[in-house]
C-alpha cells in the first residue's frame, strides 16, 4: 500500500472511534487502552513488497495512536500522510555496516546500553559517525543479530535455578495480582474490567485468602492481606514482586509494624514467586474462561464465584508437586502469631488530605462521609482512614493528635402528619384560624403581637403605651427584630424587668433591659441544640 490517501484512510480507521466529542476523557482512555492490546494487519510498505515479506500484524502503540489523533486535530486528513524520509534518495553510507556491528558488540558487551550510549561510543571510535539516533535504532533491530540482545535484556539465567519451600504451614506466604480480565456484569449492564488479588501459603499451597477489585492498587492489596490475617493469622515471611500497589511506603510500612519480614524479589523474575504463578494458571483454567459461560450479576457475586471455586475446586485438587490436595496438607493449621482487628486496622491507615464544609463539617473520605469536631470545621486537615471498615477514621491536628471521627448521618425530613397543637404559632393569623376551623379553645394560647406587647410594657410602666410616635416607633422597632413573642415568657420577662429596674425609667433602659434575656434564652437554646446533635439518643 504505497498510495499517501490509501495510508491516510487506513490510519484514520484506527482513531476515528476516538474522535467522538460525546467520549469523556477517562472513557477515551480505557478505549485506547483496550486497541493497543489488540494486533492489527498494518499496511504492506515498499519494502516489505521488495523482499517479498507479508505484512506486519501487531497491536498499535499507544504513542503512535496519540500521534495520528494530535495530527488529524492540528492539520485534518492530511496530517495522517505518511511523512517523506530525509534520507530517503541519498546515498548509502559507507561505513554503515561497520557502525551497525560495532554498535552490536557494545550491546552484546552490556545489553542495557542505551542509544545515548552507543551515539558517543560510536562518534568516540569513527569520526566520520554521522548516523541519526532513529536510523541507529531501525538498523539495529533490523539486524538478524538483535534477537541475541533481546535475550539478555529479557533477563533470562544462563544456570539452573534451585527451589526454596516453607518448611511449616505459614512460615511464608506469597501475594500476587491476576488481571485485568473482562467480565460482563448483569445488575449494571456494563462489562467492566477486574483483578484478583491472592495470598497463598508456600508449604501447602493452600489458598488462604482472594478479593476481587477494579484495580490492582493498595486499598486491594490490604483488603486481601487482611482477610488472609483475620482467618489465619500472621505469617513468618511475605514474598510477592515490586508491583507499586505491593511495593507501597503504605504496604510495606504496614506488614512491617506487624513483624512480618519481607523475602527480597528482584524486578522481572517471575520465577521467583513460581508458586503463585502455578495458581494462576489454574485460576486462570478453572475461573476466568469459566466466566464466559457464567452469568454474573455484580462484583459481589462475582466474589462469591470466585471462593466457590476455591474452596471446592483448587483448594481440593490433588497437586503433584506436594503429592496431595492443599486442604490436607495444610490440615486447618493456624499461625501461632495472632493479632487483633484494631492493631491489624491501625497499622494500614491511609493518609489523605480533605477539607470538611464549614457548616455541617462533613467531609467526604474514600470510606464514607465523617464529621468533624467544630473547631476545625471548614479546614483543609490530613485524615487517616481504613480502607476496610466503612466507619474508621481519624483527624490529625496541626499538633500531631489523633481525634476519632463520628459517621456523618442525614437526618430524613420529618413525618408530615402532624397534629393540630404542633400546626399552631403566635400571631394575629393564629386567631382567625382558630376562628375559621371552629376549633377556639381556652387552654390554647391566643395569638401574641403587638398590640398585646404594648399592653404588657403599659403594666410595666404603669401608664397608657404608646405615649408618642417616637416611643411607638421605638417598640415597633423592637418587635420587627425580636417578635413574634410568646405571651408567658414575655409576661414574665417584663415582671424581672420592673424587679430590677424599677419605676421612672425611660423607655429603651427595659427594651434593652428585655432585649438582653431574649437573647440569653436563645442561645441557651442553640447550645441546647448542639449538644443533642452531638449526643443523639
Amino acid at each position: 500500500m504505497a498510495d499517501k490517501y490509501e495510508i491516510a484512510a487506513w490510519r484514520f480507521e484506527q482513531i476515528a472511534p476516538f474522535l467522538d466529542a460525546a467520549m469523556d476523557g477517562a472513557t477515551r482512555r480505557e478505549a485506547i487502552r483496550e486497541r493497543c492490546r489488540q494486533p492489527v494487519l498494518w499496511p504492506r510498505s515498499q519494502a516489505q513488497e521488495r523482499r517479498g515479506e507479508e505484512p506486519k500484524n501487531k497491536p498499535i502503540p499507544r504513542s503512535t495512536l496519540r500521534r495520528w489523533l494530535n495530527a488529524y486535530k492540528k492539520d485534518g486528513f492530511a496530517g495522517l500522510f505518511p511523512k517523506r524520509r530525509q534520507d530517503q534518495e541519498k546515498p548509502r553510507r559507507a561505513g554503515l555496516e561497520i557502525w551497525i556491528a560495532f554498535a552490536l558488540g557494545l550491546l552484546y558487551e552490556q545489553p542495557d546500553r542505551s542509544l545515548t550510549q552507543l551515539e558517543l561510543y560510536l562518534q568516540t571510535e569513527f569520526l566520520d559517525y554521522d548516523l541519526g539516533r532513529s536510523t541507529l535504532s531501525r538498523h539495529l533491530l533490523a539486524h538478524p543479530a538483535y534477537s541475541g540482545i533481546k535475550a539478555l535484556r529479557s533477563g533470562k539465567k544462563t544456570r539452573l535455578w534451585d527451589l526454596y519451600e516453607a518448611s511449616y504451614p505459614h512460615q511464608c506466604w506469597q501475594l500476587d495480582g491476576k488481571g485485568p480480565f473482562r467480565v460482563h456484569l448483569k445488575k449494571v449492564g456494563v462489562v467492566v474490567s477486574v483483578h484478583v488479588l491472592s495470598v497463598i501459603d508456600d508449604f501447602s499451597r493452600h489458598l488462604l485468602a482472594s478479593v476481587v477489585a477494579y484495580e490492582e492498587n493498595t486499598e486491594a492489596t490490604v483488603r486481601v492481606f487482611q482477610k488472609a490475617v483475620l482467618e489465619w493469622g500472621l505469617a513468618d515471611r511475605f514474598q510477592f514482586d515490586r508491583g507499586s500497589a505491593f511495593d507501597s511506603k503504605l504496604f510495606r510500612g504496614g506488614i512491617a509494624q506487624l513483624g512480618v519480614h519481607r523475602n527480597f524479589i528482584q524486578a522481572k523474575s517471575p520465577e521467583w514467586d513460581g508458586k503463585i504463578e502455578a495458581y494462576h494458571r489454574c485460576l486462570n483454567r478453572w475461573f476466568v474462561k469459566e466466566l464466559k459461560a457464567q452469568e454474573v450479576v455484580d462484583l459481589e457475586h462475582l466474589q462469591q464465584l470466585l471462593d466457590a471455586m476455591v474452596g471446592l475446586l483448587y483448594n481440593r485438587h490433588h497437586h503433584r508437586s506436594i503429592g496431595q490436595t492443599p486442604e490436607k496438607r495444610l490440615a486447618g493449621a493456624q499461625s501461632s502469631r495472632r493479632v487483633s482487628p484494631e492493631d491489624l486496622a491501625q497499622a494500614f491507615l491511609i493518609s489523605i488530605q480533605a477539607k470538611s464544609h464549614p457548616k455541617t463539617g462533613q467531609v467526604a473520605l474514600p470510606n464514607g462521609s465523617f464529621r468533624v469536631p467544630l473547631p476545625y470545621a471548614g479546614g483543609r486537615y490530613e485524615f487517616r482512614y481504613d480502607p476496610i471498615s466503612p466507619l474508621r477514621a481519624v483527624l490529625l491536628t496541626p499538633r500531631g493528635e489523633e481525634i476519632d471521627l463520628k459517621p456523618f448521618r442525614i437526618r430524613p425530613l420529618p413525618s408530615p402528619t402532624r397534629t393540630d397543637e404542633e400546626r399552631r404559632g403566635t400571631g394575629q393569623l393564629q386567631k382567625l384560624v382558630d376562628l375559621w376551623q371552629g376549633k377556639e379553645r381556652p387552654n390554647a394560647q391566643p395569638g401574641f403581637g403587638l398590640p398585646e406587647v404594648f399592653a404588657h410594657l403599659g403594666e410595666l410602666l404603669g401608664r397608657q403605651v404608646p405615649k408618642h410616635e417616637r416611643e411607638a416607633r421605638e417598640i415597633l422597632a423592637f418587635y420587627r427584630v425580636h417578635g413574634p413573642l410568646p405571651r408567658e415568657p414575655f409576661g414574665h420577662a417584663c415582671r424581672r424587668t420592673k424587679a430590677a429596674l424599677g419605676g421612672g425609667r425611660p423607655i429603651k433602659a427595659y427594651l434593652k433591659d428585655l432585649e438582653r434575656q431574649i437573647e440569653a434564652q436563645a442561645r441557651e437554646n442553640e447550645k441546647n441544640s448542639q449538644d443533642e446533635e452531638e449526643n443523639p439518643s
